[in-house]
């Protein structure tokens, strides 16, 4: 135990000595999509002289339910292996004045770097900083197109990732981190070609890999400002360690408040000690006095620890056949959530034949065992702030739960996972990714990812029309009720004025069960983004 600390303290101290680390947003959405990254990650091409280029994007953004005029513009340089991209966001209100909130300190101006990258992952040494929009270790088991993005423009952490490839028996490192400010959600991978020597075909391409990936405080998801334990999401004095709850929300502090349901009505000190603190034994004194009896004060929950997830995993691929239009490679994974169970993916085979690409896998996973626990939506997902109140909807009780939570309800599963992209030049392609299990008493078993771009070449002007929807982690996959917490729907239209600019509408949602019923209801329970405005490219 002790040596597995000191493991786990060198790497993140590693990972705070790293310089921040990553890629610029896709604009199709793709990172979206488990399984994207299939068979190879982008390599960039080396320019023989230093190249420019600018997109941009003027139009209308909301951001906490306030809608700004938005000027956007993102410049990039590649320069050799180096390529450098900004994201400069000047959003003006409705009153003409800047939200002065993305440019307040030393962070928000490190956000404008979208991303800043050497090289590519094939290379002997990469690195890249900023935001990262999908990021996958082994084949899924632990991180699954994690995006730090999730809230995209309007939260940009610094994240990233460092690692090399060596020529010594194929050996690989990798670190990453979600924000080089918190290192909160990281991750580390070592990859291996014992084989590579013995010049034996097939079994010479055969790689091993060791993957960690953790979340070492999902309450890190909510500030604390005053670090009094009760953090600003329901902190009614963030910035004051000595109160935090107002039940009446009158402005005065429930420890410190005589009238704690703001009926007018003196609180009876049995049930508030503050009465008595200002009124010294006014119960004796005035025994017939008409207290206010009916005291229901709300009351949260206190955070003064951290607390953890680590996940852990082993593999290996073995590709069986490459080139002539034809590549096929055979993979399992094996993977382990400390204090809580286990998951196999085996056998897996990925293939790819022309245009068309697919994955096929067995899984088998433990009770207490949760695939993918890093995905995409995995920053909402990691901690929700809940409100719930007693049956007889008098007193209302703050708290938050965190998604490790849900893994002691599972049960063990067996099933399948499967993923299929095809596509037609000039057309467009549609993408689909199910994941099937069963199991006695599972509730969490069923996923669904689904995307279809046009890209019709016959309709003039419109570049590309695509629809994005998922639920991921689900008892049953309901298309009655789209709207549920593991659900997230997005879509995308460009119309295109000429080579350099294009009309684009983006519209995206997700959801959060607030009041933990089961149900999405009300404009809290879902958050959403709409961006309309002019792209530009030269």
């Amino acid at each position: 135990m002790a040596e597995s600390r000191l493991t786990r303290s060198l790497f993140v101290l590693l990972l705070a000595l790293l310089p921040a680390l990553c890629m610029a947003q896709s604009l199709n959405d793709d990172y979206m999509f488990p399984g994207n990254e299939a068979w190879e990650d982008p390599v960039y091409p080396i320019p023989s002289s230093p190249e420019y280029g600018l997109e941009g994007i003027l139009g209308a953004l909301m951001v906490d339910g306030v809608t700004y005029n938005q000027l956007r513009l993102q410049p990039e340089l590649t320069l050799w292996k180096l390529g450098l991209g900004l994201d400069l966001d000047l959003l003006i209100d409705g009153e003409g004045k800047l939200r002065q909130q993305d440019w307040n300190d030393w962070r928000d101006i490190l956000s404008k770097v979208l991303f800043l990258r050497f090289a590519d992952r094939s290379d002997s040494l990469y690195f890249r900083i900023g935001s990262i929009p999908d990021y996958t270790l082994g084949h899924g088991l632990i991180f699954d197109d994690y995006s730090n993005m999730l809230r995209y423009p309007e939260y940009k952490p610094l994240g990233g990732y460092l690692g090399l490839n060596t020529n010594s028996y194929g050996f690989g490192f990798e670190v990453y981190t979600h924000d080089i400010s918190k290192n909160e959600v990281i991750a580390a991978r070592a990859s291996l070609k014992p084989l590579q020597a013995i010049g034996v075909p097939i079994l010479r391409n055969l790689k091993l890999g060791f993957n960690l990936g953790a979340d070492r405080n999902p309450y890190g998801k909510f500030p604390d400002s005053d670090r009094d334990g009760y953090p600003d999401v329901y902190d009614k004095f963030p910035n004051n360690k000595e109160t935090w709850l107002d039940t009446d929300d009158d402005g005065v502090a429930d420890n410190i408040d005589i009238d704690l349901n703001g009926n007018s009505i003196l609180d009876h000190p049995d049930l508030n000690p503050y009465v008595n603190a200002v009124f010294p034994n006014i119960a004796q004194i005035y025994p017939n006095y008409q207290f206010d009896t009916a005291v229901y004060p709300d009351s949260a929950a206190r955070y003064v620890a951290n607390k953890s997830i680590w996940v852990q995993s082993l593999e290996y691929e073995l590709p069986l056949v490459q080139g002539k239009g034809l590549d096929l490679s055979h993979y399992a994974e094996y993977a382990v959530m400390e204090n809580f169970g286990s998951g196999l993916i085996f056998p897996g085979f990925a293939a790819r034949l022309g245009p068309f690409e697919a994955k096929l896998e067995l899984r088998n996973f433990s009770s207490q065992f949760l695939p993918a626990y890093f995905n995409n939506i995995y920053d909402e997902q990691r901690c929700q702030a809940v409100v719930s109140s007693t049956p007889d909807g008098k007193r209302r009780y703050y708290a938050l739960n965190t998604k490790d939570e849900l893994l002691p309800k599972l049960a063990p599963s067996v099933g399948w996972f499967g993923y299929l992209r095809g596509g037609i030049e000039k057309l467009g392609y549609l993408k689909v990714a199910y994941q099937d299990m069963y199991g006695d008493q599972l509730t969490q078993g069923k996923s669904l990812w689904g995307k279809l771009t046009l890209i019709p070449d016959k309709i003039p002007k419109l570049k590309e029309a695509s629809l994005y929807y998922a639920q991921t982690d689900v008892d049953s996959i309901s298309f009655k009720t789209l709207r549920t917490a593991n659900a997230r729907v997005s879509g995308r239209l460009v119309y295109g004025y000429n080579d350099n600019y294009s009309l684009v509408l983006r519209y995206s949602e997700y959801y959060s069960d607030l009041n933990a019923d089961g149900l999405i209801s009300g404009k809290n329970e879902v958050v959403e983004a709409v961006n309309v405005g002019i792209e530009f490219q030269f």
